[in-house]
């Protein structure tokens, strides 16, 4: 599915799909129209036709993609069982409201723990007397495993799993190279070095959705996809495990934490992902990788390190990316994601409320927005 701009787009009339999804089509054009029609510029119709728009896109992304090894037909089949259900309501109107909210169910939920909001990560700053190259590698191995991981150290982890570089472009972390001499003499004449951070496949704020209600909706969706396991673990300190993490250049990461870039597998080629993104980001890529493609490999002296410890260091996994890159297509081509931006910059600028509490609704609104499980409060 080719995903060519960041603002919605109205869902295709006759799309591919088979015969139980196609008669489930014409029920979610029906929604659509039904949604379209609600009074213009209202946060009610901007939310149910976004939510129609959320839930028809990754019906056709899954479906697209039910070939794919990583997610395989499942989710496919539990989405459209999810949405099939929703006809059994007493009216059209009653249908319509079951399937936009089912939408906006998945955008407030699925979509959300894969999408974080960019918090700022330090990079490490070069002591005078860092201890030994080889000293640190052990240092960085001996911690691999232990039941609890922090962002700290998983981000050495994913610094010695990924040869300390940008993964995406290739570049080496330039604190790193600050410290380690072995580094630099690695360095070709004139290479320039970036700024790198840890990024988070499914996002590290969403783990803490364990503290609140919608912990089980949200655990409930990923076993909908056959992600069970995975978020037993990533409900925790699992979510800092190496194959949740990726060494990424500062900017690259703000835009994977937003959607605005994914990584989506290449057919036939084990750990092999195309770097994409809306039309609109394409140019951000070409000087840093021209071909817009990664393979996650172990570098050969850290893999080697760890085998004489009997450890392993993990590559990102492969089912976790390509669920986030169907939720990163489906929040581009539904608006999702660019209705999500808007509401936190709104945020951002309302700074006091007014006395007479006329922002109150406004403001619940937009917060039962961005927080899941949330709710908007009436006045």
């Amino acid at each position: 599915m080719n995903t060519q701009s960041s603002r919605s787009r109205k869902l295709p009339k006759n799309p591919t799909l088979e015969d139980h999804g196609s008669s489930l089509w014409i029920k979610i054009l029906e929604a659509e129209k039904h949604a379209k029609n609600q009074p213009k510029g209202t946060a009610s119709n901007q939310n149910t036709l976004i939510g129609i728009r959320v839930l028809g896109y990754l019906l056709l992304d899954l479906y697209a993609h039910v070939t794919d090894v990583s997610l395989g037909s499942l989710p496919y089949t539990r989405v459209r069982t999810e949405a099939l259900s929703c006809l059994s309501k007493e009216t059209d109107e009653d249908v319509y409201r079951a399937l936009q909210t089912l939408g906006l169910t998945y955008r407030n939920y699925l979509l959300r723990v894969f999408r974080s909001n960019g918090g700022s990560q330090t990079s490490p700053s070069a002591h005078v007397s860092p201890p030994s190259f080889d000293r640190v590698k052990e240092r960085i191995l001996a911690e691999l495993g232990q039941a609890t991981q922090t962002r700290s150290s998983v981000r050495d982890q994913a610094l010695l799993r990924d040869g300390y570089k940008c993964t995406l472009s290739g570049f080496y972390d330039k604190s790193s190279v600050a410290k380690y001499p072995e580094l630099r003499n690695s360095q070709r004449d004139g290479e320039i070095t970036v700024f790198t951070q840890v990024a988070h496949i499914f996002s590290e704020s969403a783990s803490q959705y364990r503290f609140l209600d919608c912990a089980g909706t949200v655990f409930a969706m990923l076993k909908m996809f056959g992600l069970e396991n995975r978020a037993r673990e990533l409900y925790g300190a699992g979510v800092n495990d190496l194959h949740n993490v990726i060494t990424m250049y500062m900017d690259f990461h703000m835009s994977f934490d937003r959607l605005h870039l994914w990584l989506e597998p290449v057919p036939g080629m084990a750990n092999t992902y195309q770097i994409c993104g809306p039309d609109s980001t394409a140019g951000f890529f070409t000087p840093f990788k021209p071909d817009r493609r990664v393979t996650f490999t172990v570098e050969p002296s850290a893999a080697e390190a760890a085998a004489k410890q009997g450890k392993t260091l993990s590559l990102p996994d492969p089912c976790l990316l390509s669920l986030r890159a169907a939720c990163s297509r489906v929040a581009h081509l539904s608006g999702a994601a660019e209705h999500h931006d808007e509401i936190l910059r709104d945020l951002e600028e309302i700074t006091v409320l007014a006395d007479d509490g006329s922002m109150a609704d406004f403001l619940s609104h937009r917060i039962s927005m961005v927080i899941p499980g949330s709710v908007e409060v009436r006045s």
